[in-house]
């Protein structure tokens, strides 16, 4: 009963992205909807080759932007010089966009603007921190003060010590994040531009 739902429900999507043109279409993590691999009936290349179709033939003015954190894992064809009109590296931030992150998720989640020495202690011991890394402590931080029922921010020192008990992913899984560099480094344009001008110089 349940054969032919998937590709029915993502051309309904598309067609829904056609309706409401022109508009921009973001596919989250593409690679879960369209990895290749086997044992599933042939249901991922139905809906690839259903995809390319629809990339192929689209007439409306739908801009797609897709993000990947395993792009190995998606179809060759998909990635050909074509489908996407660039393809964007987006590595861990550096020590000025964690000072930004930081200062983005402080006042979303805390309604405050933390000192510049707070910023800087804790630009210094997130190396290596991905921005949902980032955004995941400021927002345990947010969550002690609610559940205390504390409206003050807690002091410095408490602050920087919820960043020192995470191990990021780039510490638990440095062969992954090695792969994923060389991958990205070789084959995308660099997103930050910080780093894209020290590469053009």
């Amino acid at each position: 009963m349940y054969v032919g739902q998937s590709e029915s429900q993502l051309r309904e999507a598309l067609a829904t992205a056609e309706r409401v043109a022109p508009c921009v279409l973001w596919i989250d993590e593409i690679e879960k909807g369209l990895a290749t691999g086997g044992g599933d009936g042939g249901t991922t290349r139905r809906l690839i080759g259903q995809f390319l179709f629809w990339m192929q033939e689209l007439s409306a003015k739908v801009f797609m932007v897709a993000t990947a954190n395993d792009v190995s894992t998606l179809p060759p064809e998909l990635l050909r010089k074509g489908r996407f009109d660039e393809l964007f590296f987006v590595d861990l931030p550096d020590a000025a966009d964690r000072a930004e992150i930081l200062n983005m998720y402080f006042r979303k989640y805390l309604s405050t603007e933390p000192s510049a020495g707070l910023i800087d202690d804790l630009v210094a011991i997130t190396d290596g921190f991905s921005g949902s890394d980032l955004d995941a402590v400021v927002h345990d931080v947010a969550t002690k003060m609610y559940v205390e029922r504390r409206t003050d921010l807690p002091r410095e020192a408490e602050v920087v010590q919820f960043f020192t008990n995470v191990v990021p992913y780039s510490q638990t899984n440095p062969e992954d994040l090695a792969a994923i560099r060389a991958w990205g480094t070789s084959r995308g344009v660099p997103a930050s531009r910080r780093r894209h001008e020290s590469s053009v110089t």
